[in-house]
């Protein structure tokens, strides 16, 4: 990597940390029904385990991003590895959940500094003409994490025990630790003498409280609107509008106000939130549609995201050529129709093995188009001194996307499941989660048609979440026609 500009061991520690704190998003999904069962709570419970890194990963994002832009990329990204090392080694050993759920906090909190930080860095070592590969590989390496988590999760709990998805961090987190000291990884920069805390305690309040509105849609027996929802989307509002307040008039905000609503960043925010929503809400529970419909075991149902990695592999490797060498405008508007045109390909090929394939390559290949462009069009938007808010900005908003596209497609499959928990063919949302080779084994026990009939409802919930993914996507396309058409350089 010398050639265009960037140490190889920096390059290397970026890819590393990028790389886990993405994996993580969606790595604990198939190791749920195995967690709970091994700390003694239920499925339903243990999720919370899932959706707490999330959350503080949003929180983190533009905390972290903000702290490295006023104390240094290169501190703030070795801090972030430490943490998020030390989280994953805390889970790997937790005896009980709020012991673990701890530990993905401290996981979240240090994952929020990763990708962000790994950004900032790219666009203040390398010159603009040779950003736009840098990017591509990283967000192309972020991409893989999202997709390739279920897989991971999946083979490590069943070959070892559920502890190893969190093990496997931490070498990797004392590695890239190492590869980075006595990188030369910051420029001279004027340091704040004071950290806006009152912003990012509202930060933390809002995004948290969007994240638990998200999650308590899961719990079916209370209704869609229940009082939870209420109280923390009300909660949300009330912290949005007071950050909006306290940030215009802040002299060194940890969210520029004018700027997150400005002209050009605007669309760009709505298209990271969109793609992010149909990047995990499209993929997320597509091994466990294959182990319902084609009756696949965990590791060929997780085998089957492969599928979606390589068309983000090779997409990626392409808009990082392409990048910075004109406007990327063309290149986002075209992933956003791969993306569309693969989500519908997964809709309509759904009873096909092959079409359900071809469907998630051409996902892939859209989200490739897409992500890298979206970062290198926003750090050309920043100047320098906030490089680090936009790359958190971007990141904030494909994560919370992503958040609710994983919330809403489980409460769509949960909700079809607890419909089926009054009729004559009983099943319960535990039996749902259990998808470790025995997930719905009580169907073949069932009366008749009831396998089929369950199967087929289940089979229902899943395909609702994907209608939602494709309503995400056709939305950032629209958004898309918003951007700039051309890629402002900075002097």
């Amino acid at each position: 990597m010398r050639h265009i500009g960037l140490d190889p061991r920096l390059f290397a520690a970026l890819v590393v940390g990028v790389f886990m704190g993405a994996l993580d998003l969606t790595i604990v999904a198939p190791a749920l029904p195995h967690m709970g069962r091994s700390l003694g709570v239920s499925p339903a419970a243990v999720v919370l385990a899932f959706s707490i890194y999330a959350a503080f990963y949003a929180v983190s994002v533009p905390v972290m991003g903000k702290l490295a832009d006023t104390r240094g990329y290169g501190t703030i990204y070795r801090a972030s590895l430490l943490l998020f090392a030390g989280g994953s080694a805390v889970a790997a050993m937790s005896p009980n959940l709020p012991i673990l759920v701890i530990a993905r906090i401290v996981q979240g909190i240090g994952g929020g500094g990763l990708f962000p930080v790994a950004q900032a860095i790219v666009g203040t070592k390398l010159p603009v003409e040779k950003q736009g590969r840098i990017l591509g590989i990283l967000v192309g390496v972020f991409a893989l994490g999202g997709v390739l988590g279920p897989n991971l999760g999946g083979f490590f709990t069943q070959t070892l025990t559920w502890r190893w998805i969190f093990w496997v961090n931490v070498p990797l987190g004392v590695i890239g630790t190492f590869m980075i000291r006595g990188v030369d990884v910051d420029s001279p920069r004027e340091k704040t003498k004071k950290i806006d805390w009152a912003g990012a305690f509202l930060v933390a309040v809002s995004l948290g409280s969007l994240v638990l509105s998200l999650e308590s849609l899961r719990q079916v027996e209370l209704g869609l609107f229940n009082w939870l929802t209420v109280s923390f989307i009300l909660a949300a509002a009330i912290g949005f509008t007071a950050l909006v307040i306290v940030e215009r008039r802040h002299s060194d905000p940890i969210v520029d106000v004018s700027f997150v609503a400005s002209r050009s960043v605007g669309p760009l925010l709505l298209v990271s939130f969109f793609v992010g929503y149909a990047l995990l809400a499209g993929v997320v529970f597509t091994p466990f549609y294959a182990q319902i419909a084609f009756g696949a075991t965990t590791l060929a149902s997780g085998a089957i995201l492969n599928a979606a990695a390589a068309g983000v592999g090779l997409a990626s490797f392409l808009a990082g050529r392409f990048t910075g060498l004109r406007s990327s405008r063309p290149l986002i508007l075209l992933g956003m129709m791969c993306t569309a045109g693969g989500l519908t390909a997964m809709i309509l090929l759904r009873e096909n093995v092959l079409g359900l394939l071809a469907g998630l390559v051409l996902l892939g290949i859209g989200l490739g188009l897409t992500q890298g462009p979206i970062s290198y069009v926003g750090l050309q938007l920043a100047p320098p001194e906030k490089q680090g808010q936009i790359s958190g900005l971007i990141a904030i908003t494909r994560s919370m996307g992503g958040a609710t596209g994983i919330t809403l497609a489980g409460v769509f499959l949960t909700r079809s499941v607890f419909g089926l928990s009054g009729s004559a063919f009983q099943i319960s949302t535990s039996d749902v989660w259990a998808t470790d080779g025995g997930g719905l084994s009580a169907l073949d026990e069932l009366p008749g048609q009831g396998a089929e009939v369950v199967r087929q409802v289940v089979i229902d919930g899943l395909v609702h979440g994907w209608y939602w993914a494709l309503g995400a996507a056709l939305a950032g396309l629209i958004a898309a026609f918003f951007l700039e058409k051309t890629t402002p350089s900075r002097e």
